[in-house]
């Protein structure tokens, strides 16, 4: 829906970008990566303050410092910009950029709600820009990994999934606070619910939902049960006062998979394949997962290349994360 046509692509490098925010994030997702990505550049950034942007740009060598993000989206040495504020930012300075002409990477969740991922996706398509959110899980091989041996049949037809991320967040954090969109599934359960969308191919319709609230209708913990139109059933679950744990397990009639961090395969992973000849265990290696993506992205700018996690996609997740915060009982974020 917000492909770019051909004539509008970059015709050469470089690919230029810019940067929301002083995000911890931010050097994990793009800095790094474009430093091992020939001409791709990072040439600005903004922050809250001006002097924690000239920090930030001065620990990882950008050339350029905006005084507000407004500069950054409209500056003329920026060709994509990279969105990694605050949840309840992502909407509206995703469009900011995209209305001044430029392409968008989104961190994850994409938006506060459904509603908001379909403005933004709106807005990309009158403007013909590329608009994607940054899951980075999807471009790691051990992922695809998964997706193979699933459309071989290796473990027969899949009946069941579970699909868990856990970890500890510290208070005060934005992601304990409603008012920026935080809560253990946006932040976290994104993902489960991400996997096992991509898995089935299929959007789900959430049976139950049961949340652990915390301050200010924040969910601490959320664990659903999803039904999917192939029969196949799932729970995601996802807890910011417990773990580590991320993890998912996929259930089929003739075996089973065991994926332990298809999160951030760089940091240790184990995925164990179950059959009725035997089991196989082991890492997947197979470098960064935030290499991977920039590299899909920039590849998609250019050539066109698929980019599974683009905004379509993106409405998807967040309509399936409304349905979940209903069924607990809990506002959808964003309102």
């Amino acid at each position: 829906m917000d492909d770019v046509d051909e004539d509008d692509r970059p015709e050469a490098f470089p690919i230029r970008i810019g940067i929301l925010g002083a995000a911890r994030i931010a050097p994990r997702a793009v800095i790094q990566p474009a430093a091992g990505l020939a001409g791709v550049e990072i040439t600005r950034v903004a922050a809250r303050e001006t002097s924690r942007a000239e920090a930030f740009a001065s620990e990882h060598d950008i050339a350029g410092v905006a005084d507000t993000y407004e500069e950054v989206v409209e500056a003329d040495d920026v060709d994509v910009v990279y969105n990694p504020l605050p949840m309840s930012l992502h909407a509206e300075w995703s469009i900011a950029a995209l209305r001044a002409g430029k392409d968008v990477l989104c961190e994850k969740p994409f938006a506060s709600n459904a509603d908001e991922a379909e403005e933004m996706v709106r807005v990309a398509e009158e403007e013909g820009r590329v608009l994607t959110e940054a899951f980075h899980y999807r471009y790691h091989p051990m992922f695809q990994r998964i997706l193979d041996e699933l459309a071989s049949g290796t473990i027969g037809e899949v009946e069941r999934i579970e699909a868990r991320f856990d970890t500890p967040v510290p208070e005060p954090n934005l992601r304990w606070d409603y008012a920026t969109s935080g809560g253990s599934l946006m932040d976290l359960g994104c993902y489960p619910v991400s996997w096992v969308r991509h898995i089935t191919g299929e959007e789900p319709e959430v049976v139950t939902a049961v949340a652990v609230e915390g301050p200010d209708r924040v969910d601490a913990r959320m664990t659903a049960e999803l039904a999917f139109p192939s029969a196949v059933t799932a729970t995601v679950a996802s807890a910011m006062d417990r773990g580590p744990s991320i993890l998912l397990t996929i259930i089929g009639t003739a075996g089973r998979i065991v994926a332990a961090n298809p999160l951030s395969p760089q940091n240790g992973n184990r995925l164990t394949i179950v059959t009725e000849r035997g089991a196989t265990s082991g890492p997947v290696v197979a470098g960064n997962s935030y290499e991977h993506m920039l590299r899909a992205f920039v590849d998609h700018l250019v050539h066109g290349s698929p980019f599974p996690t683009k905004g379509p996609d993106a409405i998807a997740n967040m309509a399936a994360i409304d349905a979940i915060y209903e069924a607990a009982g809990l506002p959808r974020r964003g309102l």
